[in-house]
């Protein structure tokens, strides 16, 4: 029994500590947001001047593309959500997608980028599918860079050249992902979910939060092995 309330007081505890860390999606609409200059804010990141260019794509509505912005265990996320593919019965045909964002922090600063896609290319061999990302500074600067392809579909790990870590941890960056379609002879190139996340160095009021937490846990368990004295 006291090994259960134990257990009990750990996990609130941790999820005192932790309740900073997850908050609910914002969302809107690609062309929405590129038309008015539309952002959306979740934690202490805002995510701005969102702008795309489309060439060459079978099937791409902006307005049928969801992005959210979220926040999951000090983690922040950014997801494009909706049909974006090329089809052919013959080729050779491609096709582009350029995205553009801007993410600024208010407290913290963001150390680390990592992207992941949920997509195909068929067939293996005869249809291709990149998405290079780069990220800059205010000045323009080069500051991280990552690739994937249609046998890769996350970072990490990293392909050679990629640069996944900040360093300097910025506050604000830019980013731009190009994305390529090919088909060779004939099939298809989809993807229905592009996902970008960004790590950070701790802010103060989220560490003060899992500090109180850890702190409560190790005050009942002192509580509970304390030897009584006798009377």
């Amino acid at each position: 029994m006291r090994t259960s309330k134990l257990r009990w007081t750990f996990a609130a505890a941790v999820a005192l500590g932790l309740a900073s860390q997850t908050k609910a999606a914002t969302t809107d609409n690609l062309m929405h947001l590129a038309n008015t200059g539309g952002s959306l804010t979740i934690g202490d990141k805002t995510f701005s001047n969102f702008d795309f260019l489309a060439s060459g794509l079978t099937s791409f509505d902006a307005s049928q593309i969801r992005v959210t912005a979220s926040l999951a265990n000090g983690t922040y996320f950014l997801t494009w959500a909706g049909n974006i593919s090329l089809v052919s019965g013959s080729g050779p045909i491609s096709a582009e997608l350029l995205l553009n964002y801007r993410v600024a922090a208010a407290t913290g600063t963001i150390n680390m980028i990592d992207q992941s896609y949920t997509g195909s290319a068929q067939p293996t061999g005869g249809a291709f599918l990149a998405i290079d990302e780069t990220v800059r500074d205010t000045n323009g600067n080069l500051v991280a860079n990552s690739h994937l392809d249609a046998n890769d579909l996350s970072d990490p790990s990293a392909e050679p050249g990629d640069n996944l870590t900040i360093n300097p941890a910025q506050s604000v960056i830019d980013v731009t992902k190009d994305i390529a379609f090919g088909i060779v002879n004939g099939g298809f190139v989809s993807v229905s979910e592009i996902r970008q996340s960004f790590d950070q160095i701790p802010e103060a009021g989220t560490t003060s939060m899992l500090v109180v937490g850890l702190a409560i846990v190790g005050f009942v368990i002192r509580q509970k092995v304390r030897p009584k004295l006798p009377l």
